[in-house]
Parts: structure tokens; sequence; C-alpha cells
């Protein structure tokens, strides 16, 4: 390869590789449906809020407990609030779980109201002056309970359930 290519392609890693989220604020979560981790950066939203990034994140805290979110891993100084994996069925952040996630269909009507979610939620609070930067991913892996033998699904977010965190941790903190 001439020498001018290979800079090329280093400039370029060096810039793929500064422009990458930092590793500790990386989330990987391990669930049914998929084969590999599932890495949670990836699925984020990104928000901003003029409250300090302390006041978001002690309302994050508030609002996971709100809508009954369990809280697995905190970590303060990166700035995580993850629920890990729960599992739940028909209901979540008081609505029907076909509203927050979409496992697909059958002649019964939205998989996701039938079947056993194993769900996981992340939150990603940081300093962005002015305010904080609040960043919230979701996903599910769903599982038929009819039977023994079910393949695990993939359920992917509709948004549902970081609008409902977004909307409590803006009126913990005022606006």
């Amino acid at each position: 390869m001439p020498k001018s290519r290979k800079s090329v392609l280093a400039c370029a890693f060096a810039a793929i590789v500064l422009a990458a989220p930092a590793l500790s604020a990386q989330v990987h979560i391990t669930m049914k449906a998929w084969h590999e981790p599932v890495l949670m950066d990836t699925l984020r939203q990104d928000h901003h809020l003029q409250a300090s990034p302390a006041q978001v994140y002690e309302a994050a805290l508030k609002a996971f407990a709100q809508l009954d979110i369990p809280t697995g891993r905190t970590d303060g100084k990166k700035g995580i609030i993850g629920s890990e994996r729960f599992e739940r069925m028909r209901v979540l952040v008081g609505l029907p779980m076909s509203r927050s996630f979409n496992c697909g269909e059958g002649p019964t009507g939205a998989h996701a109201d039938s079947y056993r979610l194993e769900v996981a939620v992340v939150a990603w609070v940081a300093e962005d002056k002015p305010g904080t930067k609040l960043s919230l991913a979701t996903i599910a892996s769903g599982r038929d309970i009819s039977g023994v033998n079910r393949i695990a699904k993939e359920c992917p977010s509709t948004g549902t359930v970081e609008m409902k965190l977004l909307e409590a941790i803006t009126k913990i903190v005022g606006g």
C-alpha cells in the first residue's frame, strides 16, 4: 500500500476513534433476541435541559422510580443510570406494552401485549454548557409465554418510554 494511502487510512481511523463516545459511557446489554450484546449508545436519543447535571441525574433517578422502572447499575461519576434488564408483561409506564415496543403482530394483535418482555432502559447525564445533555435508550426482547420452546423476538422501542422519562425528568427539574 502506498504511503499516502496508509496515512489517509491512519487519519480516518484516528478521526473515528476521536469522534467515538468515551468507552466509559458505553453500555452493552445482552438479550436473548440478539446474538451479540446490544450497544445501547447507538440507540440513545439526546435532549438538552437547562438544569445542572446533578439536578438532572437526581431527577432521572426519581423519574425511574415514579414510572416503576427498576434501576440496577448506576454510576453518578459517569452519569449513567441503567435498569439492566427486567421483565414485564402487559403494562409499562402506565401504558400497554405495544405502545412502547414493536414485537410484531399476530392473529390476536400486537405480540408485545401478550409476550413476556425483557426490557433495558438507560439514561446518560452529561454536562453540556449551558445546561445538561440527557440521553435515553430503551430496548426489549420478547418471548411468547404460550410454549416452552419459543424463540425470543427483537422488540425495538417506539420511543414512548423515553418520552415518558423525559417528561417526568423535565417536570421534576422545572422545565
